[in-house]
């Protein structure tokens, strides 16, 4: 499947250029569309606005904030665009911001969001995840690390890349979703459990990935007793993959993520972009 409709999430806060040039690095790479979404909602709110009272006040003063800022946004992104040959649009919208994503992704190919800073990672509460994302659009979602150590402008996705697969619908969906990215790889590391890899299941995701013109390596070690997440991201590490491919279920699991919890520990854990589909 081609990547032709992108869908970059916008906010008020200090990861959005990064999102935006990745966003248009994608764009311009794939030869597509690109709809950049900015929310006026507060994304965080600082860990000492305690009370309901005091919540509710910082709420409605970062609303006008960011609706304010909208504007700035807007003048950001077409000096931003004249210096790109990208096709783009840009619409604003407010409220949750996974319900509002998800609306805007019925027609789109990828999502590219940040994850929420992690607790204690930051002075802030996380409000909203977007990085949720993944559990609700119809497309593939693509989740840079908050922390900008794993992950900063300029620097290309896609170049080495980890999959983690099992026989189910969400790891094939997330494969078949992924395909640009595999094919123009220059390496690929497909992870599985020994289980898999003993069955014509194992077998087949290498045979069914050489078909597509892609070669990967498919490694069996990763054993279904440990924390498959921990394990996951840190063969990815071993390998320098600056990209990881996974499935995941949908909201209505989402206490039982796809590997028993793998993508909910792999989304609250990132050090490196991942691309997510349910």
């Amino acid at each position: 499947m081609a990547i032709k409709s992108i869908l970059c999430h916008m906010a008020n806060d200090d990861r959005h250029r990064d999102r935006l040039e990745l966003a248009i690095q994608l764009t311009t790479r794939f030869s597509g569309h690109l709809d950049v979404l900015y929310n006026t909602a507060p994304v965080t709110m600082p860990a000492g606005a305690a009370g309901r009272a005091a919540s509710n006040v910082f709420l409605a003063e970062q609303r006008d904030i960011a609706k304010k800022k909208a504007e700035d946004i807007r003048m950001e992104l077409v000096d931003r665009f004249s210096k790109a040959d990208c096709s783009h649009e840009y619409h604003m919208t407010e409220g949750d911001h996974v319900a509002q994503l998800a609306e805007y992704a019925h027609l789109s190919d990828l999502v590219v969001v940040s994850q929420a800073p992690p607790k204690g990672v930051t002075s802030s509460i996380a409000l909203h995840h977007p990085e949720e994302i993944a559990l609700e659009a119809g497309c593939a979602t693509l989740v840079l690390p908050h922390e900008e150590e794993y992950w900063s402008p300029g620097r290309r996705v896609g170049t080495r890349v980890a999959v983690a697969w099992r026989n189910c619908k969400e790891a094939s969906r997330a494969i078949r979703e992924a395909m640009p990215f595999l094919l123009e790889a220059e390496d690929v590391h497909v992870f599985t459990e020994q289980e898999e890899a003993n069955s014509l299941k194992g077998v087949g995701i290498g045979r069914y990935l050489s078909m597509h013109g892609v070669n990967a390596t498919v490694h069996t070690d990763i054993h279904e007793a440990g924390n498959i997440g921990e394990q996951l991201l840190a063969r990815a590490a071993a390998y320098d993959c600056d990209l990881m491919i996974m499935g995941a279920y949908s909201r209505a699991r989402w206490r039982e993520l796809l590997l028993g919890g793998v993508s909910e520990y792999v989304l609250h854990n990132l050090d490196r972009p991942v691309l997510m589909s349910h």
